[in-house]
């Protein structure tokens, strides 16, 4: 039995978080994010891809979750460097950002952009015409820039591209990394491989996917929508580890949408939704240890739920649920006012009519009152 519905109130609040500290990167800055974390998922991998041998690096990592502090750090690093035609890790001399004297390094600019660090490392480059160049370049030139990049301690990155035509190099590139107490995510990059080269680019960002999570039956507390670029996260660190979590993606968008969704270092699985539509696509177990998660951490189990978030409004003394259904699966709706306890609305499930359904009753005096809807396959 399935038990997914958008929570709401006739007050407006639905019950969960989405999540916005990962900010949006461009489509470069996330480009070279997702080769970081395919490459995290499986090193050997990654090194057959790029013909290489190196040992230095982690078997797997989790990926990494994008930071909109630390991306403006490594932002305001790349247009420091660029401007004023210098190349170093240190703060520039006359940063428009920071202060040279008092934050000379790499992790005071991402606490200076609010970011509170266990650890902090950083790459920068110069020169480079593409993610993939950029990219290639920091796992071959040295052992502390792959480290940088696969250190499985590091859990948030920022990627801060920067170009200025009268400058040395032109193209700036900082990438800082970083973790954050016990904070982890499930975080990825939702496209469609669109020319079947296996491989992101930014224009095959399938942005407008709702990315929730059901624990126990119930809406966890967070939840993202894929940006522009693909990119999403959602903080986990309240997730009790070894607990098992379904990932639902829904549609939130007026057209449809295709999505290829790693199994694993090359191969896919390609997902359509239709406007509306929200589909359970596999489920994780939250780690023993802060380990991020990614979509290749999966197990897919997908399984289709409601074409449309469940929709409450409120007219006079009456409250009308509306959501539309799937024939062959059964409805019933529930509320309650405190989350712990769930009271069913009807006596029985509502057979899917295949459209539009629809569930009237009186709305409570005063206070909230938060609804879901159970969906069943009988």
């Amino acid at each position: 039995m399935g038990v997914f519905g958008v929570i709401g109130t006739v007050r407006s609040v639905d019950g969960q978080s989405i999540y916005s500290m990962d900010g949006t990167p461009t489509g470069l800055e996330e480009e070279i994010r997702w080769k970081v974390n395919r490459g995290r998922f499986d090193s050997t991998s990654e090194n057959l891809t790029r013909g290489t041998a190196y040992t230095d690096v982690p078997a797997s990592s989790g990926p990494l979750a994008p930071n909109q502090e630390i991306t403006l750090a490594a932002r305001h690093q790349s247009e420091d460097m660029a401007k004023a035609n210098l190349f170093q890790h240190s703060t520039v001399p006359g940063s428009l950002y920071y202060n040279p004297t008092n934050q000379p390094n790499p992790w005071d600019r991402m606490h200076a952009e609010g970011y509170s660090y266990n650890s902090a490392g950083e790459n920068i480059a110069a020169g480079y015409t593409s993610s993939e160049s950029v990219y290639v370049a920091w796992w071959n030139s040295s052992t502390g820039h792959r480290a940088n990049m696969y250190n499985s301690a590091y859990r948030e990155v920022g990627n801060g591209y920067y170009y200025w035509s009268s400058s040395l190099y032109r193209s700036y590139y900082t990438m800082d990394l970083g973790n954050s107490g016990s904070t982890c995510f499930l975080t990825d990059t939702l496209f469609q491989d669109a020319n079947g080269d296996g491989v992101y680019q930014s224009s095959e960002a399938v942005p407008g996917v709702a990315i929730r999570l059901l624990v126990g039956g119930n809406v966890f507390g967070f939840c993202d929508i894929s940006t522009s670029v693909g990119s999403f996260a959602i903080p986990l660190q309240s997730l009790a580890t070894n607990t098992l979590a379904q990932v639902v993606l829904s549609n939130t968008t007026t057209a449809a949408v295709v999505m290829s969704i790693p199994r694993d270092y090359r191969n896919y699985t390609t997902v359509s939704l239709a406007p509306g539509e929200s589909l359970v696509y596999g489920t994780f177990t939250r780690p023993t240890t802060a380990r991020n998660v990614g979509l290749r951490d999966l197990t897919p189990v997908q399984m289709p739920l409601v074409a449309a978030p469940l929709s409450i409004t409120a007219s006079g003394t009456n409250v009308t649920l509306r959501w539309t259904s799937v024939a062959g699966l059964t409805y019933q709706p529930e509320w309650t006012t405190d989350f712990v306890t769930w009271t069913a609305s009807t006596n029985v499930y509502l057979s899917g009519t295949g459209s539009d359904m629809t569930y009237t009753e009186t709305a409570p005096p005063q206070g909230s009152k938060f609804y879901r809807l159970l969906i069943s396959s009988p």
